[in-house]
């Protein structure tokens, strides 16, 4: 009798630990998706209240009151916002600058778009440009190619999920420098080859479309390269630095970067409210899944290996990319680091903030001998 009762307990033991790990793996799956999975889905969180008098009313949304100039951006249209009028309950009022397309009226649900142009082209901000195609070993992806008459020319890697759109606003002050940019995709854009899994690789695999992207160049004149990354684009950009370090790759701006992929999970992690465990094996699952090292893209810790200027742009209201492992690479390398960081812009949003200062600190960059 005692001995069928210690087995029945060793079986019931051993019969919770499995169907716990099935749960944890089950859960872990589900949280790796919501960061390797490509979604090319718009959201439009906010309702268009009221519109007239130089103004539109907003309603929803978590930043709709962020200080400077946006976008505004619904399924047909978008027009540019500029400062915040007045907060009321659940709305904020806005000024209006401009309509570009579409018809805004109350009823219409938009989201904010810190890119401004939604879906332009360079030609929105008057910058000429030429549709290309840039070859690279999954196939040929579309690029836009803008004049300059620098042979350093600037790669514009945007963030995940992301399009070349969101390099709009700096294309007329990289255009006045002289560099000619090639604003890229890379695979599992919308519209661009997919990777042989259909995964994001955060980086790891996708600097090989930037190295596609600086072939093409050099095939146009480029001699020196710029390597202009957003968010995931910036992790992308330090890759190939770090991969490249022969390719002429003369220096790295990086808006909001993600220099070390556990701090942004982990952060998403808690605004979802999944157990710090979850977290672990969600990270264990991508690696799984993709073959990545979380090690090896750790740039903070690679800090060493890195030796060109690099620009960093950064908002301490960035509720994606925590901006702590910036500043401890900045702490690192404050020998080729310029850690340039602002207030009230979010993500990616340094620029929106300060129009004028961010260009200035471009250009003050691109600029100085190197």
């Amino acid at each position: 009798m005692r001995t069928n009762w210690r087995r029945r307990v060793v079986l019931g033991a051993t019969g919770t630990v499995v169907v716990v790990a099935l749960a944890l793996g089950a859960a872990g799956y589900y949280y790796s998706g919501l960061v390797i999975d490509p979604v090319h889905a718009s959201a439009y969180p906010l309702e268009v209240t009221a519109v007239g008098d130089g103004r539109v009313t907003l309603k929803g949304g978590v930043d709709t009151g962020a200080p400077g100039s946006y976008g505004l951006t619904w399924a047909g249209g978008n027009a540019v916002l500029g400062e915040t009028i007045s907060v009321g309950a659940g709305t904020v009022t806005r000024t209006l600058d401009k309509v570009i397309s579409g018809d805004l009226k109350p009823g219409v649900f938009a989201y904010l778009d810190r890119w401004m142009w939604s879906d332009g082209t360079p030609k929105s901000v008057g910058v000429p440009y030429k549709d290309v195609g840039v070859k690279s070993p999954l196939g040929t992806f579309p690029a836009w190619q803008t004049e300059g008459s620098s042979d350093t020319w600037v790669i514009a890697i945007h963030g995940r999920n992301a399009r070349a759109g969101e390099a709009l606003r700096i294309l007329p002050t990289l255009h006045d420098l002289g560099h000619p940019v090639l604003a890229i995709s890379y695979r599992n854009d919308e519209g661009a080859p997919a990777s042989p899994d259909g995964r994001f690789h955060l980086g790891d695999t996708e600097w090989e479309d930037v190295r596609a992207a600086m072939d093409y160049a050099r095939t146009q004149g480029a001699r020196k390269f710029v390597l202009y990354g957003w968010s995931m684009g910036g992790g992308i950009a330090a890759v190939a630095a770090r991969r490249l370090p022969d390719a002429g790759i003369t220096a790295l701006i990086l808006d909001s970067p993600v220099l070390d992929w556990r701090s942004p999970i982990a952060q998403g992690a808690r605004q979802m409210g999944v157990p710090g465990l979850l977290t672990t094996v969600g990270q264990w699952v991508i690696s799984a899944r993709t073959g990545l090292s979380f090690d090896d893209l750790d740039h903070v810790e690679h800090a060493a290996e890195f030796d060109l200027p690099i620009l960093i742009f950064v908002d301490h209201d960035d509720a994606t990319v925590p901006v702590d492992r910036a500043q401890a690479f900045d702490a690192r390398r404050p020998d080729i680091t310029t850690l340039v960081e602002t207030k009230g812009g979010g993500h990616t949003g340094s620029w929106n903030v300060d129009p004028d200062d961010y260009e200035k600190a471009v250009t003050e960059f691109l600029r100085s001998p190197r």
